[in-house]
């Protein structure tokens, strides 16, 4: 099996980064994966100029890991260009890609589990994008089957084959244009989630995503992503210098470190998983609503 090569894209967050690279360093392996580092150029805020070259430093003095190639843009391009143009660079030579960022820590079996997962869909026609993180749902599954398929995308650790990727639906029009009500919902996953507005928002210019574009593309198209049942990456990056994850969203507290991957035999969504997410969610939503609640009535 051909390793894929990662992408990592990284902007102005020192302390994330060493934390992301060490883990990365653990994976059995990382020395014969290479690596393409996308480093976003800085606003023009001295405070943002001071942590994109400690990141580069970071960068430049990296051992250890396999490094292809190293991008250091001048120019601030945004997460969105960024990470695009990146992909669309690694693709160009390489027929399946995994994707990183710098606020993420990743079990020792996530090149493992991310490799097997890419060559379990590559011969697929409707399973477009592997994910390694998921909800912090219990791990007693209803069958031995440890990872899952649906049709919402997260990108958090993520990969794809070329033949996928080049789908992709930038044009927020189109979707807005064609999407029903009833496929809304089904992208909102029955209210659970905030897919639609997130689409709105960048339609309305109010925010430059990448990622709702993506999952819009999967969820049009009726295709599928792979899933662990428990997370092989955590995200670490809730926090004020956050670009796209200002607010917090409860994790798995420990990663998954079973090498043993067991794939769905039927290339459908899983049902009684997505069941189980929903609950968590609403469970969510609730708890959020009684802190808001309580913050308001201590400010009075």
């Amino acid at each position: 099996m051909k390793l894929a090569p990662i992408a990592l894209f990284v902007y102005n967050r020192p302390e994330t980064l060493n934390l992301t690279l060490e883990s990365l360093k653990k994976n059995v392996s990382i020395k014969k994966t290479e690596i393409y580092i996308f480093s976003d150029g800085p606003t023009k805020s001295y405070l943002d100029v001071q942590k994109v070259n400690k990141v580069r430093k970071i960068i430049k003095n990296i051992k250890n890991l396999n490094i292809k190639k190293k991008f250091f843009f001048k120019r601030n391009k945004g997460l969105k260009k960024n990470i695009i143009n990146g992909i669309n660079y690694v693709l160009k030579n390489h027929s399946k890609i995994i994707v990183l960022e710098d606020d993420l820590l990743v079990s020792p079996y996530f090149i493992e589990y991310m490799n097997r997962s890419l060559d379990f869909i590559k011969n697929s026609k409707n399973i477009w994008h592997v994910s390694a993180w998921n909800y912090p749902i219990k791990e007693n599954t209803h069958n031995l089957c440890n990872t899952f398929l649906w049709r919402h995308m997260n990108c958090w650790g993520w990969g794809t084959h070329k033949k996928y990727w080049n789908k992709l639906i930038l044009n927020s029009n189109f979707f807005i244009k064609n999407y029903s009500k009833k496929q809304i919902n089904n992208f909102n996953l029955d209210g659970r989630i905030n897919n639609w507005s997130q689409l709105i928002r960048n339609h309305e210019k109010k925010i430059d995503t990448w990622a709702i574009f993506w999952n819009a593309t999967i969820f049009w198209n009726k295709a599928l992503c792979l899933n662990p049942v428990k997370s092989y990456v955590k995200n670490i990056g809730f926090n004020k210098d956050s670009t796209n994850t200002a607010e917090y969203l409860a994790q798995s507290k420990k990663l998954n470190s079973n090498i043993k991957i067991n794939f769905p035999k039927k290339q459908k969504s899983d049902k009684f998983i997505i069941k189980k997410i929903k609950s968590h969610l609403f469970l969510r939503k609730k708890i959020n609503i009684i802190k808001n609640l309580i913050n308001k009535i201590f400010n009075i």
